[in-house]
Order: structure tokens, then sequence, then C-alpha cells
């Protein structure tokens, strides 16, 4: 997935983050098991074999250059998606290097550690705005899981994996691994909204206010704003943070219900703004 810059300008900061998370569930699912222990071994030890992942290297595997996105060298950022978005994300962002490199190295060595699954915590709480917190809660615990419970946990990230990283490294021995162990859940539904997640909107103050303009009340400001960074990561939208975008969700239905030509007035002025906006 990730061999040169053309790999790296495919994926957002949170693409990056989300995909961290996953590969470290993934890796942690597979040393349960026999046939998953000597990948999982293999490909931790590929991680951590120059030491640090502060440098890109092509010829590291998806995790060592995911890890350099979120946690190496700062320059790589400017070939993100969203380069000012990135930006702002990793500078708020303090990821558990030496709690990564412990739980790779405890994968490395087949040695399921009491720490693990606080390392898995750690980790996820380091990566801002994840999405797969509740599929973490579970893995990490996995010993414990019933085999339903199991089934439903491995499928989630099975359908994570594909949709987040189509074409990485891990994801094809992953869907093997399930096949051969029988752990595919007929109950589990595809929610991933997208291959690539946006990341979430710096606030910025002159937006902020100009929502003013739409009807927004001062007091509901800074939460109408954080909407769209919420709906674009598949997130619900609490009911205050609902209320406070309510003016501009009936700006849209009252121009809906007036018919086609103002529904393409509105996409004239959407496109315009577009162009201002570059």
């Amino acid at each position: 997935m990730i061999r040169n810059s053309d790999g790296v300008s495919r994926l957002s900061f949170t693409d990056a983050s989300d995909l961290v998370l996953l590969y470290f569930l993934a890796l942690h699912v597979m040393r349960h098991y026999p046939g998953g222990r000597r990948f999982a071994k293999t490909y931790s030890e590929e991680v951590l074999k120059w030491q640090t992942w502060e440098h890109f290297r092509s010829s590291g595997n998806d995790l060592y250059n995911l890890l350099n996105i979120i946690d190496g060298d700062v320059k790589i950022i400017d070939k993100l998606q969203n380069s000012r978005a990135a930006a702002v994300l990793r500078q708020r962002s303090s990821f558990p290097t030496l709690t990564a490199k412990r739980l790779l190295r405890s994968i490395a060595t087949n040695a399921p550690s009491t720490t693990d699954a606080n390392d898995l915590v750690k980790i996820d709480n380091s990566l801002q705005n994840s999405r797969y917190s509740g599929l973490r809660r579970r893995i990490a615990n996995y010993a414990r899981l019933t085999p339903s419970d199991r089934r439903r946990a491995v499928t989630e990230l099975e359908i994570a994996l594909k949709a987040r990283g189509r074409n990485s490294d891990i994801v094809d021995y992953y869907i093997l691994f399930v096949q051969d162990y029988d752990l595919e859940s007929s109950q589990v539904k595809d929610t991933e909204p997208r291959v690539s997640v946006p990341d979430p909107i710096p606030a910025d103050t002159k937006d902020i206010q100009l929502l003013r303009m739409l009807g927004v009340p001062n007091k509901d400001l800074p939460f109408a704003y954080k909407v769209l960074s919420m709906t674009s990561r598949g997130l619900g939208i609490p009911p205050r943070f609902a209320q406070a975008y309510a003016p501009i969700m009936q700006i849209i239905d009252d121009i809906i219900k007036a018919g086609p030509g103002y529904v393409n007035l509105l996409k004239q002025v959407h496109n315009r703004a577009k162009t201002v906006k570059r």
C-alpha cells in the first residue's frame, strides 16, 4: 500500500492513524493461533529491525511506514491528502512510541504479556477520533471472548481492513487466516463509510463566526462547526450537536422543497465556493 510518495498522498492523517490501530489489532488476533503466529512474528520483526521509524523507507512494510507518518519525520505530513489538517492533528497527537515497540516485541517473541491489553489501550487513546475503540476493547481481551464474540470481532476487523487498507500487505494474509480458522461471522454488517476518511477540519475562528449568518446562535457555534468532522468519520451526532446544526439543515430542506431550480442554484454557488477555497 505504501511504497512511494503516491501511496502516502492517497492517505489522510486519519487514515494512517486508523490503520495503525487496525494493524496492531490484526497482529494481536493472529498471534492467538498457530497458523497466524509465524506471520505476526515476522511482520513485527520487520517493523522493529530499524530500531526506529523516523525515516520513510520504500522497503519497509506498511505498518512501519504508517508509524513513520504519525510518529516519524514530520516532513512526510506535507505529502498527505490535506497537509494543513494533517499538520494540526500531528501537532496535537502524542503517540506512545515505547509502548508500540514493547507490544511489537511481545508479538515478535510469541510471548503474550499481561501488559498487551494496556498497550493497545494506550495506542488507541493516542489516536484522536478513533472509530475503532469499541473493536479494540474486545480484541484487547481476545482470550476471554466467547467463540461467537471472537467471530464477530474478527469479522468486523476483516471488513475494516478491506475497506481502509485494500492494497495493504497484511489484508490478504488476514483474510486467509480467517478462512483457515473458520472465524467469519455472517451476522456482522459492513458499516465502513468509505475507503478514505478526511481529516477533521481544524477550527477556524472566522469560519465559526460566519455560521451566525446562517442562523446558528452564538451559544451553538462550536457545536455546529464540529458536525461535519463527526459525520465525515462515520460518527453519530449527539443531540446537542444536531440541535446546533438544525438551522443549516433547515436551509437545505427549504431549498430542496423549493424545487430543482433552487437546488441547481445551490450547486452553482457550491462549485464557485470550492474554487475560491482552493
